[in-house]
């Protein structure tokens, strides 16, 4: 592959000659070698280029695939195990929503019904205390005019004071 010019068959040039022929000689001998160089370094760039890729073997490539497949199957599996978990962890949630909201709403509706009633129990039962009918009945029995009608109006003055209590206590309830 070595294709240099020996040197015995370089021309001999003596000094005597004309410098242009020898110069011509030499531009032709530099010219030469540049070719070569640049001949052997394209044949190397072929060489590199055109060596074929390395062939992996059939089994190695069907085992590769196999593994890859395998991978793949995995992860969807995995996947659907995540999803049905996810699942399953919002119906747990939505369930015990719902329970909650229903016992909740079970209990709110019994407070409801029973809030009026328990109000106006505790209100009669204020109202029906002896001492404040007494104090009506004294109040009334300094009054000469009003004491033949001391029962009415003590009547009147508990069921107003009632009526304002259980108002009061419905808007704070």
């Amino acid at each position: 592959m070595n294709k240099s010019t020996p040197i015995s068959e370089l021309p001999n040039l003596k000094k005597g000659d004309n410098s242009n022929a020898y110069e011509e000689k030499e531009n032709q001998i530099v010219s030469e070698i540049l070719s070569e160089i640049d001949n052997s370094n394209r044949e190397n760039v072929s060489m590199t280029v055109e060596s074929p890729p390395q062939e992996v073997p059939e089994e190695v490539n069907s085992a590769m695939l196999e593994q890859q497949r395998m991978l793949e199957q995995q992860q969807r599996i995995i996947e659907e195990q995540n999803s049905a978990l996810s699942q399953e962890n919002n119906n747990r949630r939505m369930e015990e929503t719902l329970n909650s909201s229903v016992n909740d709403n079970i209990i709110t509706n019994i407070l409801n019904m029973v809030k009026q009633p328990l109000i106006v129990a505790v209100v009669v039962a204020l109202i029906s205390i002896p001492k404040i009918t007494q104090v009506f009945t004294s109040f009334l029995s300094g009054r000469e005019k009003l004491a033949p009608y001391s029962t009415l109006i003590t009547l009147f003055a508990k069921s107003v004071i009632g009526a304002s209590l259980f108002y009061g206590i419905n808007m704070n309830v």
